[in-house]
């Protein structure tokens, strides 16, 4: 189990909920603990119920091509339901049964998941996720979907719906011991991918040959690339179309290297020089540098990332960078940018024992390049603990 029932339960009663209707696919992932990347197809493919009341079943709602899977790797919720697919007029279930075959015990397990959730089987998510909510008894009820609690408020009579999606992103801000094993390998999976990709760096590689080393290394360990942004050179910040160029002596080289592990992101920035620095780069580097360990030193439960973020500005423009301005933080998980927060775009929040944040320090200036330098930390009761051990200086490429 990845979720956090604790925290689930007390957001759900602080906003008067009954239950939390989850449709998005990392949604549904977190709350039921099934994954499987049929959830991640198409719109609605499942719907994870999550009641505030332990007398409620907290229930799973898939497609039942799933079952197979099922069998092998349940949830941990205790009601299961399907859906059918409907192609016109014709309704029916995946699977067929050889009535001569001798099963094998996945195929057992398989076929008692079939008759276990016949009799609530319905004909499309909709129609499942209605009937799973009218025989629950639900009242008043919490969405991570505007479209479906808008459904849910026209079909369902008497039930208030709510539109309430940064429920479950508060929810997941705090992580589970599931979760942060999930996240320290996913942090060190993106770590190896980031190394290789910096070991193919050379005078006269191009950028292109580096973001092919880093998606091999990636798809070597079992992970899925997000993105390895940035380049070299003039280009090393931003996000410019061309990489097909040499590297030169004296570039600077910025990664932004970003996977996800089983779901769960692992991100990365750092920065390189192609031999000896320039004397502007050594000053933005220190600054930068500065900027992050003041924000590290200042990190405590309590704290509003708005408020680091103005020490970090403050820091970095002292230290000679002076039209510094990107300097922020955010959350980090199923999401690359998990944000506890009811407001819109990358604004503040407190942190809390137990949040999973990546702190940004950037440099975006044309003409020069960039400064990327990003770690992930988890917030403890006195202070932030670093998720990877990737050395956190400027580092120093030969040429």
């Amino acid at each position: 189990m990845i979720v956090n029932l604790e925290r689930a339960r007390a957001r759900m009663e602080e906003a008067g909920l009954e239950a939390l209707v989850c449709v998005q696919p990392i949604n549904v992932y977190y709350a039921s603990g099934y994954e499987s990347d049929w959830l991640f197809d198409y719109q609605w493919a499942g719907c994870a119920i999550l009641p505030l009341s332990e007398d409620r079943p907290a229930t799973l709602i898939v497609h039942d091509v799933e079952l197979t899977n099922l069998a092998e790797h349940p949830s941990w919720m205790p009601e299961l339901r399907v859906y059918e697919t409907q192609v016109g007029d014709d309704i029916f279930s995946h699977y067929t049964v050889d009535e001569e075959a001798e099963l094998e015990e996945a195929d057992r397990k398989t076929l008692a998941l079939m008759e276990a959730t016949r009799a609530t089987a319905s004909t499309g998510v909709v129609e499942a996720i209605l009937k799973a909510l009218s025989d629950g008894g639900y009242r008043r009820l919490g969405f991570d979907d505007a479209r479906l609690a808008s459904l849910c408020a026209e079909r369902l009579a008497n039930v208030q719906c709510f539109d309430r999606p940064e429920l479950m992103t508060m929810i997941r801000a705090v992580k589970t011991p599931a979760e942060l094993e999930l996240m320290r390998e996913a942090g060190r999976r993106n770590q190896q991918a980031l190394r290789v990709a910096i070991d193919a760096a050379g005078v006269g590689v191009k950028w292109s040959d580096i973001r092919r080393a880093w998606h091999l290394s990636v798809a070597e360990q079992d992970c899925m690339p997000w993105c390895i942004y940035v380049g070299a050179g003039h280009k090393s910040m931003g996000l410019w179309h061309d990489h097909d160029y040499p590297i030169r002596e004296g570039d600077q080289l910025c990664f932004d290297s970003m996977l996800t592990w089983q779901r769960y992101f692992g991100d990365m920035q750092r920065t390189c020089v192609m031999g000896a620095p320039s004397a502007k780069l050594k000053r933005y580097w220190n600054a930068a540098y500065a900027a992050a360990e003041a924000v590290f030193d200042a990190m405590r439960p309590g704290v509003n990332t708005v408020d680091l973020r103005k020490l970090a500005l403050e820091v970095g423009k002292r230290g000679g960078i002076k039209g510094f301005r990107h300097a922020f933080m955010h959350g980090l998980g199923l999401e690359h940018l998990e944000l506890p927060s009811a407001s819109p775009g990358l604004s503040g929040f407190d942190l809390e024992e137990g949040m999973v944040v990546n702190m940004d320090m950037e440099v975006c200036e044309i003409g020069f390049g960039g400064i990327y330098y990003e770690n992930t930390l988890l917030i403890g009761p006195n202070g932030p603990e670093y998720l990877c051990d990737m050395p956190r200086e400027l580092i120093h490429l030969p040429c």
